[in-house]
């Protein structure tokens, strides 16, 4: 499943590795990471399968969920898709519902529509509204550009990942090391 012809690894990152880069940035997490899910966390468009469908996550992802988790980082979630039942049904194939504090699935016309809800618009202010944490203390992970230069103009640290990897350890990092920044610029 998945629009990629580059080949994935076959094991992501370990929890060791994830635990590792946590515990460099423990003095600067952010309070809740918010991520898309196609060409995020998982390989595909949901909209070209169906419900009954097996999902599957990148590599790096479920160590890096689990690690989070585990640090007590709050996660969400923020897609914009034209089937919002198969996002559904393949969030709880995955066993992923019970990480997240808030699940912005808002529906959009066929693929991308420029007149659907917009993550600058509807989801990061949907999520922030739910969690009452001010911009500057979540981090946001998309595979399109536009999201993240929107949502980086309300003040979130966004983060742009590789449709071939999606989350992986490297942008994490990258992710974790530009919010400490801004971090310690802010004060």
């Amino acid at each position: 499943m998945g629009r990629s012809s580059a080949k994935r690894k076959a094991a992501g990152a370990s929890t060791a590795a994830v635990t590792s880069l946590l515990a460099r940035f423990a003095h600067a997490l952010p309070s809740c990471i918010v991520f898309d899910l196609d060409y995020t966390l998982w390989p595909f468009w949901c909209e070209m399968y169906t419900a009954a469908d097996s999902p599957s996550l990148y590599p790096d992802v479920p160590a890096i969920l689990d690690g989070l988790g585990a640090r007590g980082v709050l996660l969400a979630l923020a897609s914009r898709t034209p089937t919002p039942h198969v996002a559904n049904a393949f969030i709880d194939k995955l066993d992923l519902r019970h990480r997240f504090c808030s699940v912005q699935l808002i529906p959009a016309a066929d693929g991308f529509d420029q007149h659907s809800a917009q993550k600058d618009k509807a989801h990061l202010p949907n999520i922030q509204r739910e969690i009452g944490l001010p911009y500057s203390s979540l981090l946001f992970f998309d595979d399109e550009r536009g999201n993240v230069q929107k949502v980086a103009a309300l003040g979130v640290t966004s983060i742009l990942v590789s449709t071939s990897t999606g989350v992986s350890l490297q942008s994490l990092e990258q992710g974790l090391q530009e919010f400490a920044d801004r971090q310690v610029a802010g004060s």
